[in-house]
């Protein structure tokens, strides 16, 4: 191959004498081929991958600006140069015919590949115009690797031409000309090319379209330090997440892989139980766990310990769930960064042992008076830059883990609020809100903090094991003494972590119990203050803090002699290993270079040493955190199969047989209804306290267990709750709700709601800030703003839970006219009204009596009253009352009442006509 290379450049390739004197230099052939080539190489090895992704994006095409054109233009220069030089060499061969005057070959393959290579980076540098918001580091790291490989080539023709007169004048001039517009190719490569199209995006968020040297050394962010520095940071100040950042994409990615997972952990776990019932040892397990009490309950009330199944995160072997799915699922949903950061990590760590053996070379430099000045100079720079390359391979390594911590927090965030929304009511009733919260909260960040340093895991025993093999070249078997010191405190860690792990299993019991009386505390505070519970409280909540507190100090002591331990073992690695050195053999000679390298070595040995303990310990904390998540996560969700979505033509909701509890070892709640309303009715259900009427819209929302039966349900609901709830946000995004605002149409729910007046009373108007749980909110406005949340999301289905019952009379009957009623803004919606009040049935469209969870009868507000039957009886219950509510709460004048025989009120003249009989289906209500 070398007398090939001579004949292609007319040269010796390769000469070592060049190398073994002071001016030490490289052979021609040598700067001609391969410091041409490996650049150019790169460039075409990488671009097709490049190309191919960028043919692939669904990204629009971009303006042409200013920065895009001036490199065109430059790109075009060295395009030029490429051709003249070729042109020239072919006109130098022309000029002198004969053998001895042609040209090597060399002179015409490298403005041949040039020249193909500058038409590359044009169609990349359009083709990133096209697709990309950024500029590609695909460029950049080639303008880069051709300026470091041209450097050597320049100082060639630098020094020659500082000797003599230069030989070859228009190659020479063509070199720098070529070498000065790549310099300026680089500059310009590292400024953000933003289009006007991308400019918002840039203001939003300056990462997405910034540079590649912006992005790999941070750039883009110095702006946020500046503001930082010279005025305190608020919400507004903050940019926009990423795309990849939002809780949607990760949550999607994590909901698919955890769904596959749990399926065959669930399997995995059925024949666990199959394989229980098949052995008689196991008879304690045979019929699986035993119905568990609930836990949510009032704090004051005690339950017997044998009853209460035990809390997540203590040790039970009558729990039995789906096990060790959590790690498999994030590592699947997560792959891509934790690769990335897997790769710059181990880059990094090879690097460490860089230093230590050019510091060896260094001294050894120092030490022989014979070696070349460019030799040290040499030393040095590769010094600096496995430093330089050292610190950005950790940077990237922290950005990447830290940015999957966010993403797993993130994800196990979202998957536990998901779970609260769907998961069934056995397993409802055995978490609290404290241990949901903590899932959410403590849980969660766990995860976080151990995905910051996973890497430990497998980093540090490699650099262990790396340091242990240079030192054993440097000290020889005397480094086995170090060794034995670190296999010695092994066992030490061991039990210390299984200590640790005891404890911080109980202590998130502790934590639990906390979270959960806390929150009963804040819901329940003013009756607290009422009846002069704080003593009892505090005391209560004082002991558990205490024992929380007394479990941490436990850990910290542990956690304080583990660091110690492993703080001095590189010290006492290191003094036994010098000491068994130069005890074992006289001749050995603990001299500069073997002390100064070996220093370094143990230095590097000390930083493994030491985070690994803190790793174990929140290893340990993540593993019971693990399990608590896959105890919750695992649990059953509520059978949505009931709820059905058939098209059935002129039916809005339709019950066929349903039967519906809240367990499925308890009693229905809901039997055996048999109903079907029209679209565009309003249909009130009444009936007496635990009748079973809010039981009935929670079937509908699928929140109970199914029994018997299914619901058709044809469009979108909006449920109206009897207790509003209310987001600690303004007053115009409570009843936006994350809709996009319509003006027209928010400004007629809040006239409909009677939302109005209260405006002019609030500081800010719908602006105002509602407070947690709408504590600067009466109980009327809270129930209205709920009321108009619904009203304004345009539902096909309104479910509404008595919401008229926290409202005064006045306002009751401004709500019903204007959006529940005939002439209301839901007239032509499907409406489902629970409520206690007889002053609105007149005004229904048909009726539903509920009476122990079935229906007794329906039909039409005369049709009722005339049978005499259940809704007859309610009215004489709760006519009465109507009739003595105060003079502030007389109902209007189609409300009026006059008192019939036996008690039963008779409506004045408002019987419609035309009552309906009903057969099994019979024409839908209304």
């Amino acid at each position: 191959m070398p007398p090939a290379l001579d004949h292609f450049c007319g040269s010796v390739f390769w000469n070592t004498s060049l190398l073994q004197r002071p001016d030490a230099d490289l052979p021609l052939c040598f700067e001609q081929t391969v410091l041409v080539w490996v650049p150019l190489g790169f460039l075409w090895l990488f671009a097709p991958w490049h190309l191919l992704s960028l043919c692939k994006s669904s990204a629009k095409k971009y303006s042409r600006t200013r920065l895009y054109l001036a490199k065109q233009a430059l790109t075009g220069l060295l395009l030029l140069t490429a051709v003249t030089e070729l042109v020239f060499t072919l006109a130098e061969d022309l000029g002198s015919p004969g053998p001895a005057g042609q040209s090597p070959a060399v002179h015409y393959t490298n403005p041949v590949l040039y020249t193909l290579t500058w038409v590359l980076v044009l169609l990349l540098h359009d083709a990133r115009r096209r697709c990309l918001r950024r500029d590609c580091g695909l460029l950049f790291l080639f303008w880069m690797l051709s300026l470091m490989c041209g450097i050597f080539p320049l100082q060639t023709l630098i020094r020659r031409a500082l000797q003599g007169p230069i030989p070859d004048v228009p190659r020479f001039s063509l070199f720098l000309l070529s070498y000065g517009l790549q310099l300026v190719l680089t500059v310009t490569s590292t400024f953000s090319d933003i289009a006007p199209e991308t400019a918002e995006a840039a203001r939003k968020n300056p990462e997405v379209t910034a540079s590649f040297l912006s992005s790999i050394t941070f750039g883009w962010y110095s702006r946020m330090v500046w503001k930082g520095h010279r005025k305190p940071l608020e919400m507004e100040d903050l940019w926009e997440l990423r795309d990849q950042d939002r809780t949607q994409p990760v949550s999607v990615a994590f909901e698919r892989h955890m769904q596959a997972e749990l399926r065959r952990a669930r399997r995995a776990l059925e024949h666990r139980h199959h394989r229980r019932r098949n052995h008689p040892a196991d008879a304690e397990h045979r019929n699986g766990l035993a119905p568990a009490q609930s836990r949510d309950v009032l704090v004051l009330e005690e339950k017997p310990k044998k009853n209460r199944r035990k809390q997540p995160g203590v040790a039970d072997p009558s729990r039995d769930f789906p096990r060790r799915w959590l790690f498999k699922v994030l590592i699947r949903s997560f792959s891509g960064n934790l690769l990335r950061s897997v790769a710059f990590k181990l880059v990094h760590d090879l690097l460490v042992f860089a230093s230590p053996q050019l510091l060896k070379a260094l001294i050894a430099f120092v030490a022989d008076p014979g070696a070349f000045a460019w030799q040290g100079y040499l030393y040095a720079v590769l010094l600096f830059v496995a430093a330089l390359a050292q610190s950005f391979c950790l940077q990237q390594y922290f950005q990447l883990c830290f940015s999957l911590g966010l993403s797993v927090r993130t994800a196990l965030m979202a998957a536990v609020y998901k779970k609260a929304l769907t998961v069934s009511s056995a397993t409802r009733k055995e978490s609290t809100v404290g241990e949901t919260v903590n899932l959410m909260s403590v849980d969660a960040q766990r995860f976080m903090d151990l995905t910051n340093f996973v890497h430990q895991l497998w980093s540090s025993p490699l650099q262990i094991a790396l340091s242990i093999a240079f030192l054993w070249a440097e000290l020889g078997p005397a480094v086995l003494a170090g060794l034995g010191v670190m296999v010695l405190l092994i066992p030490v860690n061991a039990v210390l972590a299984t200590k640790a792990r005891a404890i911080q299993m109980k202590n998130m019991k502790n934590k639990d119990e906390r979270m959960k009386i806390m929150t009963e505390i804040l819901s329940g505070v003013k009756i607290l203050k009422l009846f002069a519970w704080e003593p009892s409280f505090e005391r209560r909540v004082g002991g558990i803090r205490e024992r929380e507190l007394k479990g941490l100090l436990h850990f910290t002591y542990l956690q304080a002699v583990s660091f110690f331990i492993f703080t001095c073992a590189p010290f006492l690695v290191s003094v036994a290993s010098f000491a068994v050195f130069v005890l074992v053999d006289e001749s050995n000679m603990l001299d500069a270079q073997k002390a100064f390298t070996s220093i370094s070595l143990f230095n590097v040995l000390r930083f493994p040493l030491a985070i690994l303990p803190m790793v174990i310990s929140t290893l340990v904390q993540t593993s019971v955190s693990a399990e608590r998540l896959e105890w919750y996560l695992g649990g059953d969700d509520l059978d949505t199969s009931a709820i059905r979505h058939d098209p059935i033509p002129g039916s809005a909701v339709r019950f066929s047989e349903a039967s519906f509890a809240w367990d499925q070892d308890a009693g229905p709640a809901v039997k055996r209804v048999t109903l079907d309303v029209a679209p565009g009715c309003l249909v009130a259900v009444v009936g007496a306290v635990g009748s079973g009427k809010s039981s009935l819209v929670s079937a509908m929302l699928g929140e109970m267990e199914n029994i018997h039966g299914h619901i058709n349900i044809q469009g979108s609901l909006a449920y109206v709750p009897q207790q509003a709830w209310i987001q600690n946000a303004t007053l115009k995004d409570n009843i936006l709700f994350g809709s996009a605002l319509d003006e027209a149409r928010y400004q007629r729910v809040l006239q409909a709601c009677a939302l109005l007046p209260d405006l002019e009373l609030l500081p800010a108007r719908d602006l105002t800030e509602i407070g947690e749980k709408g504590i600067n909110l009466s109980g009327g406005q809270k129930q209205r703003v709920s009321l108009a949340r619904a009203v304004y999301s345009e539902a096909d289905i309104y479910l509404l839970d008595d919401p008229l019952s926290a409202v005064d009379a006045h306002v009751g009957k401004h709500l019903f006219e204007h959006v529940l009623g005939p002439e209301g803004l839901l007239r032509d919606k499907t409406r489902i009204l629970v409520t206690h009040g007889i002053s609105f049935l007149p005004r229904t469209d048909k009726i539903v009596v509920l009476v122990d969870g079935a229906v007794s009868e329906h039909g039409s507000y005369g049709a009722l009253l005339a049978s005499g039957g259940a809704f007859a009886q309610y009215l004489s219950t709760y006519g009465g009352q109507e009739q003595h509510k105060p003079e502030g709460q007389a109902t209007s004048k189609w409300h009026g009442w006059a008192a019939g025989s036996g008690g039963v009120p008779v409506a004045l003249g408002l019987l419609p006509e035309g009552a309906v009989t009903f057969p099994h289906w019979g024409p839908a209500l209304c």
